[in-house]
């Protein structure tokens, strides 16, 4: 280093993010990394930005040239350099020898970000535009067109619940059984939202719930096409539709296009996007004219699918809508074994035992043997899943959605199974392993998103599960006294230890007893019955559609 570089003693701070905001006009939008260095004042010294992934690998050169020339002031070289992210703690250490590099929370970065994040949004204010590079006028007058004939049509009059779902296919555009749901019974919040497929749109519900609990959950991925009133749109949009006269069919019907992606960060669509939203925009109206055959349809009738042709701003597109939303049977052949078990699901309403141990038996035969089980040191969460996915949902494990999969590993195990919460961690790894060896070995096609469920906080959120004294009934609480008091529950001769000390002594206040008064949380079991109730349902409507 130059001598010219003094060490000054300070500490500086670093970190690697992702920025609140979007790149678009360069292929599909992505949000980019910026590697950021800070006084532990807070003024910024240095900064490189660039495409996600791309600075790991630049923040040794990054770091020095931000010494040797800081954004202000002389240069100078920090005592110790603090950063949140191991990955970047191990590369500044094998770069810079000299430096003392801790990994430790650095609220600053955080602090820098959230400013950042409303610094943007007030701009995005004023900036707002339905055109972009990809969009041009003649486009969006396409789309407008489109989305007033569609509110017109009413949907949300016709279609009863958000609830009822259309299947979308567009196979020109790549869109595969995307599900749609239309929004705005109550007479607000107009539009509809289009997600990947049901899974998400469960996953969307649930998310939801959890805001309203005050919870932070994942959001999946959608879009959403919404109808607002033109006070309500920023000056800078009002002035472009009224510009190029673009059609509107009332007050209220502005129409809005919004993408989030995960991470719950909002962008731009892209034009493949507002051709979609578009080309679903035109075809649903005419799907809504068999109004009487649409409602028996997801009353459990016969299935209505319909293959419409609509002329887009990028040409004629074949729009397949069907109802009710239906998931396909997986593709066979994938494996002898697998396609057993979706049979076996299929064909009955209820899951002989005898019939699925084998078949599960020899899967599990086949994970333990895999690269994916080689650092697992016990088999058994797998087996947990694919009893409650029989018990609870008719389903075998390559038939169960990802939706019914969260239920059971956050709602359902932390209630039938006497856990320790410290056996969050192992439950989470082998049932990720075990989706993990499914994509790979059998290409099951709901794994990613199965892995998703599993991902983030999941262990956190089992933890959490297990330990909540509300999910003990009876049973549960006397073994988890149990193991409270140190006795191993796990064996008989725990056990029996374990009820001769209770003898004669009080109950220990986590067992909880059965009482005569109101059950404990009974609008949350009883939404949790319906919602058992639905899914079981809705798996019968598919079967019979089939």
């Amino acid at each position: 280093m130059a001598a010219k570089n003094k060490r000054t003693g300070i500490e500086w701070v670093g970190g690697l993010a992702s920025m609140p905001a979007y790149i678009t006009g360069e292929g599909d939008p992505y949000r980019p990394d910026m590697l950021i260095w800070m006084s532990a004042d807070g003024a910024v010294l240095g900064h490189e930005s660039g495409k996600p992934g791309s600075l790991l690998g630049l923040a040794c050169e990054s770091l020095r040239s931000t010494i040797e020339r800081p954004i202000f002031g002389q240069p100078h070289a920090p005592q110790r350099v603090r950063v949140a992210s191991p990955e970047l703690a191990a590369a500044l250490r094998a770069g810079h020898a000299e430096l003392d590099v801790v990994c430790a929370p650095t609220p600053e970065i955080d602090a820098l970000l959230a400013m950042m994040r409303e610094k943007m949004n007030e701009e995005a204010e004023t900036e707002q535009s339905y055109l972009s590079p990809e969009l041009g006028p003649e486009a969006i007058a396409a789309f407008f067109r489109a989305a007033a004939a569609l509110f017109r049509a009413k949907p949300w009059k016709t279609v009863p619940s958000d609830q009822r779902l259309f299947s979308v296919t567009i196979e020109q555009l790549g869109v595969k059984d995307a599900a749609l749901s239309v929004i705005g019974q109550m007479g607000n919040s107009l539009g509809f939202v289009v997600f990947s497929g049901v899974d998400d749109f469960e996953a969307y519900v649930d998310a939801g719930e959890a805001m309203e609990r005050g919870e932070e959950p994942e959001v999946p991925r959608h879009f959403a096409l919404n109808f607002e009133r033109g006070a309500d749109l920023s000056a800078a949009l009002r002035k472009e539709i009224a510009e190029h006269h673009w059609e509107v069919a009332g007050a209220g019907a502005y129409p809005w296009l919004m993408v989030v992606d995960e991470g719950f960060i909002a962008r731009p669509p892209t034009g493949k996007e507002v051709t979609i939203a578009e080309a679903i925009a035109l075809a649903l109206p005419t799907m809504l004219e068999e109004t009487q055959a649409l409602l028996a349809a997801w009353n459990g009738g016969a299935a209505v699918s319909r293959t419409l042709s609509v002329h887009t701003h990028a040409g004629d597109l074949e729009v397949l809508l069907r109802v009710p939303y239906e998931q396909h049977a997986v593709d066979k052949p994938l494996d002898d074994v697998l396609t057993a078990l979706v049979e076996l699901a299929e064909d009955s309403e209820t899951i002989d035992p005898e019939a699925r141990g084998p078949l599960e038996d020899a899967l599990v035969r086949r994970f333990v043997a895999s690269p994916e089980a080689k650092d697992l040191t016990d088999v058994h969460a797998c087996r947990f899943v694919m009893d409650f996915a029989a018990d609870y949902f008719t389903a075998t494990i390559p038939t169960l959605s990802a939706t019914e999969l969260r239920e059971i590993v956050f709602e359902i195990i932390p209630r039938k199974m006497s856990i320790a919460a410290s056996e969050a961690s192992w439950i989470i790894e082998e049932t990720r392993a075990f989706y993990a060896f499914l994509k790979r070995e059998l290409r099951l096609p709901q794994a990613d998103a199965c892995l998703r469920v599993l991902g983030g906080n999941a262990v956190k959120k089992l933890e959490a599960a297990l330990s909540d004294p509300r999910n003990f009934g009876m049973a549960k609480s006397l073994v988890m006294g149990g193991h409270e008091a140190g006795f191993d529950m796990a064996s008989q001769e725990g056990i029996e230890a374990w009820m001769r000390s209770m003898q004669s002594q009080p109950l220990p206040a986590s067992i909880r007893l059965p009482s005569l008064g109101a059950p404990s949380r009974p609008a949350d079991k009883t939404a949790a019955l319906k919602k058992q109730n639905q899914r079981k349902a809705a798996r019968k409507a598919r079967k019979r559609n089939r």
